[in-house]
């Protein structure tokens, strides 16, 4: 069992980490808090469950919270690849498991696949850290000596911490030396109230002389009782040997007659006769009554119809749907007439047909070619009929358009300026020009005052120009010079008079300018409007005039078209003009009623047919039969017919088992017989009477060796036989007899010293007259029983120590020794041979015994030697469980206290066992990895690269 892969959803610091392992060595490497524990216990918890929160172990829950619990990916040679996932749930959490396969189990399948381990045994032996291994510096000689024990054997450790607690628990009642136990402080009560009442006893000088005679008298009775107890061993022996002795001549009378006696009657020889008699009895008894039985069915007699007349029937019910189709079809045959004849008057009427006429629809061409042929023309009137309606309806909306425009065309007449209003108009554009300007003066006499200058530069640049230009006969220049000074004069007199004069002219005339522009705006919006007017009115009178010429063509096409209906129609029976579509679908109608009508009477007349022709063919078979319940009668007949057939088929099944069973009777009856003779044969007679006879001996036999073991048995209840056989039973009787006589002396002398003490005692009794000595005597016998109960659970908590101290060196003498060759050998190559074995003492210590025959105590050994003897141990015993319990071996530096050489033997060790065992080795030092010889599966804790922890 291999674990190929550690995934791991929340536990402790780690998220969503992702291990891959290999079979082998897998050395994982992290510094401290790089969570290496962490690791080692999420694998201990998915395996065997989270710890409940009020136990010691650590649960490792997330601290950011998210999914609790991961999954390993189990490689396992003889319950093939699983995984096992183990998530936040239930206390221990919820498990799942999947097998390669796709199978699912729960966690009741989980048991099996660990071996039955549980964690603590599980720990115990393939898991083990660096704080277990510093723990055995602390452990006095016992301990250590248990610790090691426990690491080679399964299961100790369990056993070895309830001997510690029955040992501690009687540590607590009661210890040789100590005061603090209840059982010591009770002994000590009990001595003080002793004491207590010697110091009132000796208040009482008359009690001196009888205590004396008390005193006395308790030494000769147990004098007696002495010499009374060595006859009654004396006696008890020479009793033992007056049983053995006559037990040795009865083995030997036993052993005398079974020689006289054979052993050839055969094992379980009576059961088997009689079993085999019992049964050829029975199967005689059978058989007889399986042949009454096949007469008595042979016998029987069944009135069952011929073949052909039970498959008639057969094939009568399957038409019974038929038989109902054609009653069906007959009902709705007449059904049907009567509604086509109904029909027929129905349309009748409508068409308004006389008889004659009646009779002559059915002559009459009403086929969609002849329908197609009036179409036209009717489809030519109904046309120009829309068409004039279409076109009276255009005519009257043009109508309505003609006298809307005349009413518009009126309004926008009455809207139209008067004579005052349109000669306001005229002095619109010398008002707004002259606005313009006035605000063009207001602006520009806002600039700067250099500004106003402007017009009397340009005049001079010009003169200055015009005046060189003459000179030098430029007559261009002297042109521009003449414009400058022309453009400078019209700025000079455009100046401002008075900015105020401007400001009072734009106040007095801007809102007639724009009274008057809104004016102008009405005028041209109300020309606008008539033009349009106009032009509509225009339009309107040509789309009149066109309608009334389309509307005179269309009444001369009309008057066509009924003309060359009435040319077509002029041979009919009666007037189609009406409706030419109704009247054609009216008159086939009626002719495909008529032809319906016909053809559901030969349906009907059919249908009768096949009814009375079945009726006759069924009564030819059952007699006379109505039609309603015809198929009733076939179905009941049929029925009785099955059953009488089943009855039949059951006969015959019947009768051929019983000729089966009676064939198969009397092959066992035969051999049945041949096996009695057989074990006639064998004992050797040939009869019954001979063979309970040869029985009887035998059974004298098994009774002689019953009672020759019996013997054994009870000379075996005596630990060693006396050397009884050169006596003889009178002897022993005689020496038996004094023995007796001597002890019925004693006895009597014991019980008048006994009865002497009693009388004295109950004279001390009485002269007893102080009260606190009555007091203390009944307190001490109230602490006495005290000391009673706890002395009873003292010796319950002794007597189960001593049964688990009996397991255990059980356990040392049949599972420690394999275990042990295996850690000696191992023990031994890492010392060096310093040491060449560990073994137990009687005592149950550990103790090292070096190549010199020197021994060690293992509680003298160094830390690293008894380390090195621990992981012996502990590896020998998961070597030789490897084929059991293949488990992966988890290891939490173990050898930090290992020199070079030591660490690089107990390297090889590893290397042996890695073909039979996965090692995961946590380890915060990075060299660990250059110790192997080659170098092992490297894993780096804390350091993840594309999503997997290396």
């Amino acid at each position: 069992m291999k674990i190929q892969k550690i995934l791991l959803y929340g536990f402790g610091q780690h998220e969503n980490l992702e291990i891959n392992l290999r079979p082998g060595m897998n050395l994982l490497y992290g510094p401290n808090e790089a969570g290496k524990t962490t690791i080692q216990q999420a694998i201990l918890h998915i395996l065997f469950g989270f710890p409940q929160k009020n136990q010691q172990e650590l649960r490792y829950e997330p601290k950011t919270g998210g999914k609790y619990g991961g999954c390993l990916y189990i490689e396992d040679h003889e319950y093939g690849n699983w995984m096992i996932e183990r998530v936040r749930g239930k206390s221990s959490g919820d498990v799942l498991i999947r097998f390669e396969d796709g199978r699912i189990m729960e966690e009741a399948e989980l048991k099996r696949l660990l071996r039955g381990y549980d964690r603590q045994a599980f720990e115990s032996i393939f898991s083990f850290s660096l704080f277990q291994l510093q723990g055995l510096e602390k452990m006095d000689e016992n301990d250590l000596s248990r610790t090691l024990l426990a690491s080679g054997t399964t299961g100790l450790d369990t056993l070895w911490k309830v001997e510690k607690k029955m040992e501690k628990e009687m540590g607590s009642l009661f210890k040789k030396s100590g005061k603090i136990p209840q059982m010591n402080k009770k002994l000590t009560e009990i001595r003080e109230l002793e004491q207590a009442m010697q110091k009132e006893q000796q208040k009482l000088s008359l009690y001196e002389p009888l205590t004396s005679r008390k005193q006395e008298l308790d030494e000769q009775v147990a004098t007696l009782r002495l010499e009374e107890q060595r006859l009654y061993k004396q006696s008890e022996e020479q009793r033992i040997a007056m049983q053995i002795v006559p037990l040795q001549q009865q083995r030997n009378q036993l052993l005398e007659q079974l020689s006289h006696l054979t052993d050839t009657f055969p094992a379980a020889g009576i059961r088997r006769y009689e079993e085999l008699a019992s049964k050829q009895s029975e199967l005689q008894l059978k058989k007889t009554r399986l042949e009454k039985e096949q007469a008595e069915w042979q016998s029987e007699w069944i009135d069952l119809r011929p073949t052909s007349e039970r498959q008639q029937l057969e094939r009568w019910v399957t038409q019974e749907a038929e038989w109902h189709r054609l009653r069906t079809d007959r009902i709705s045959a007449e059904q049907e007439i009567r509604l086509l004849e109904k029909k027929l008057q129905q349309l009748s009427n409508r068409l308004g047909l006389t008889p004659d006429q009646q009779l002559s629809i059915g002559k009459m061409d009403v086929s969609i070619q002849r329908e197609r042929q009036l179409e036209p023309i009717l489809e030519e009137q109904k046309e120009l009929d829309q068409q004039l309606k279409a076109l009276q309806r255009l005519l009257a909306e043009a109508e309505s358009e003609r006298q809307e425009s005349e009413q518009r065309k009126e309004h926008t007449e009455r809207m139209q300026l008067t004579e005052s209003e349109r000669k306001k108009l005229t002095a619109l554009p010398e008002l707004q020009r002259q606005l313009a300007e006035a605000k063009f003066i207001i602006s520009a006499s806002d600039k700067q005052a250099s500004n106003q200058m402007v017009p009397v530069i340009i005049m001079l640049i010009g003169l200055a120009i015009g005046a060189y230009s003459v000179l030098q006969q430029q007559w261009l220049f002297t042109c521009l010079g003449i414009v400058m000074v022309a453009v400078g004069a019209w700025l000079w007199k455009q100046r401002p008079d008075s900015v105020s004069d401007q400001q009072s002219f734009i106040r007095n005339n801007e809102p007639l300018v724009a009274e008057l522009e809104r004016l102008a705006e009405r005028d041209e919006l109300q020309q606008r409007d008539q033009r349009q007017v106009a032009a509509e009115i225009e339009r309107l009178d040509h789309k009149l005039q066109k309608y009334a010429e389309e509307m005179e063509q269309l009444y001369e096409q009309k008057q066509q078209a009924v003309k060359k209906w009435q040319d077509l129609l002029q041979d009919e029976p009666f007037d189609l003009t009406f409706n030419i579509q109704e009247s054609f679908r009216l008159l086939r109608e009626f002719q495909d009623a008529e032809i319906d009508q016909k053809t559901w009477r030969l349906r009907l007349l059919t249908a009768t047919q096949h009814v009375q022709s079945l009726i006759k063919e069924v009564e030819k078979v059952l007699g006379p039969v109505a039609e309603e319940g015809l198929f009733e009668r076939i179905r009941q007949e049929l029925l009785h017919q099955n059953s009488l057939q089943e009855k039949q088929l059951s006969k015959q099944k019947t009768v051929l088992e019983i000729k089966e069973q009676l064939l198969e009777t009397n092959e066992l009856l035969e051999t049945t017989t041949a096996e009695i003779l057989q074990l006639f044969t064998i004992v050797g007679v040939s009869e019954k009477e001979q063979f309970y006879t040869a029985y009887q001996q035998d059974q004298d036999a098994q009774l002689l060796k019953r009672q020759l073991k019996e013997v054994e048995a009870q000379l075996s209840l005596y630990n060693k036989e006396p050397l009884v056989k050169e006596w003889t039973i009178p002897e022993l009787e005689r020496q038996r007899s004094e023995t007796t006589n001597r002890l019925q002396i004693i006895r009597q002398e014991v019980e008048a010293l006994v009865d002497e003490q009693v009388k004295v005692g109950h004279e001390i009794s009485q002269m007893g007259t102080s009260q606190s000595y009555s007091e203390l005597q009944q307190l001490v016998e109230v602490r006495k029983a005290e000391l009673e109960e706890m002395t009873e659970q003292w010796v319950i908590r002794k007597a189960v120590r001593e049964s688990i101290r009996q397991t255990m060196s059980e356990w040392k003498e049949h599972q420690l020794p394999a275990v042990l060759i295996q850690a000696n050998k191992w023990f031994s190559y890492l010392t060096g041979d310093r040491y060449a074995t560990i073994g137990l003492t009687a005592e149950g210590y550990f103790e090292a015994v070096t190549a010199e025959g020197q021994t060690f105590m293992i509680n003298e050994l160094s830390q690293a030697t008894k380390e090195q003897a621990y992981l012996s141990l502990r590896l020998a015993l998961a070597y030789e469980l490897s084929e059991r319990a293949p488990f992966p071996i988890i290891m939490d530096d173990p050898f930090v206290h290992f020199d070079n050489e030591r660490l690089s033997r107990m390297i090889e060790i590893l290397t042996e066992l890695q073909p039979s065992h996965q090692f995961l080795y946590f380890t915060c030092h990075q060299e660990m990895k250059l110790k192997w010889p080659s170098e092992p599966h490297t894993i780096e804790i804390g350091r993840k690269v594309k999503g997997e922890i290396y």
